[in-house]
């Protein structure tokens, strides 16, 4: 790769660079619960609008049908802000974010009526005969009697987003679900009915807490995909240089650095103990990073409670390397002739 100096390295427009997308949710623990709260806080809502709507306006439908027109605005809720929160992320655009969520809010209502009707069904014509009156009976509270309710409204929310997916994931949506809508079934109950509580206002209001919680901690994680691998310069003598690993079009790709006057995809000065061609970072077609050692001069990568030596052994047939996390650091050379790079995942535009 050919290509001209610029201020000691490479011209940035001269590297196939990934956009950063600033949206994203940064690469920390913290991301795995993202989608959680953000799924948590369109359940409480929805339970808020369905009771603020009969609050001023009052119910125009018979109380018997209370139960699944809240769950059906809990799940069509949840479900839009799941797809929602995802389009977001891979930055889709306006007309396509607005026509999935109202489709999939949409498929979550028609499903809710549907999972509720045939919960009902089975329950007055096949199953529990003498159970069939008390079921039917909207003032109970008791979780026996409620928890299929739940269970149809938690699987008409994995339904909804299965399909919007295609049936991507079928299993982990539709499982999802059904977790979701029990689990806030039982939390319902427990501050509704039990030495907990007795309040039917604030159970309601955990109830659309803990079914967009937990569906949406069960049913989608943000990918490493939607990431991208950057060396990052720490050397303190020179501006803080920032190259992607990852190419464009997600194949292989392995950056160079070193003093080499040409060629090199980060240039760093032999005065920071930094050989011609000194170090590498790969990353393959699954998106896997690993780091190379190609000088013989000190080479480590630093991690918590780990120092792995990569420095190049000229009686080995192949150079040493080891996998890289976001995070890790990368030492070159040794005392007061040392340069320092950090790899880091950030997020990457999805266009």
């Amino acid at each position: 790769m050919s290509s001209l100096r610029c201020c000691g390295s490479l011209c940035p427009t001269q590297l196939d660079v990934c956009p950063v997308n600033i949206r994203l949710i940064p690469y920390t623990p913290l991301r795995h619960v993202a989608m959680s709260l953000w799924c948590a806080g369109a359940g409480l809502m929805a339970w808020w609008v369905s009771l603020a709507f009969v609050y001023y306006q009052g119910a125009a439908w018979d109380p018997k049908y209370d139960g699944v027109i809240l769950m059906g605005c809990i799940a069509a809720s949840v479900a839009g802000a799941h797809v929602l929160g995802e389009s977001n992320l891979r930055r889709r655009s306006p007309l396509q974010m607005l026509w999935r969520v109202a489709l999939v809010s949409v498929l979550a209502l028609v499903s809710t009526a549907v999972w509720y009707g045939i919960w009902h069904g089975v329950v007055q014509g096949l199953v529990f005969r003498a159970w069939a009156d008390d079921v039917a009976d909207p003032s109970l509270v008791t979780l026996s009697f409620r928890s299929g309710a739940f269970a149809m409204g938690g699987l008409a929310t994995g339904t909804a987003t299965a399909l919007s997916r295609k049936l991507s994931g079928f299993v982990e949506q539709i499982g999802a679900g059904l977790t979701a809508g029990l689990c806030a079934g039982a939390a319902w109950y427990l501050l509704s009915s039990t030495v907990l509580g007795t309040d039917l206002y604030l159970s309601g209001a955990v109830m659309g807490l803990v079914w967009g919680g937990v569906f949406g901690l069960l049913s989608w994680g943000i990918p490493d995909e939607l990431y991208a691998g950057w060396l990052r310069v720490l050397t303190p003598n020179r501006y803080g240089l920032r190259i992607p690993v990852d190419a464009l079009d997600g194949s292989a790709k392995e950056r160079f650095v070193g003093h080499f006057p040409r060629g090199l995809d980060l240039f760093l000065g032999a005065e920071d103990g930094v050989q011609e061609l000194h170090v590498s970072v790969y990353v393959d077609g699954e998106q896997r990073y690993a780091a190379r050692g190609l000088g013989q001069q000190p080479t480590q990568v630093k991690r918590l409670l780990e120092s792995i030596e990569l420095s190049y052994d000229a009686t080995r047939p192949a150079p040493l390397e080891t996998e890289l996390r976001s995070g890790d650091r990368i030492r070159i050379g040794n005392g007061a002739q040392q340069a320092e790079l950090e790899f880091i995942l950030l997020p990457k535009e999805e266009r």
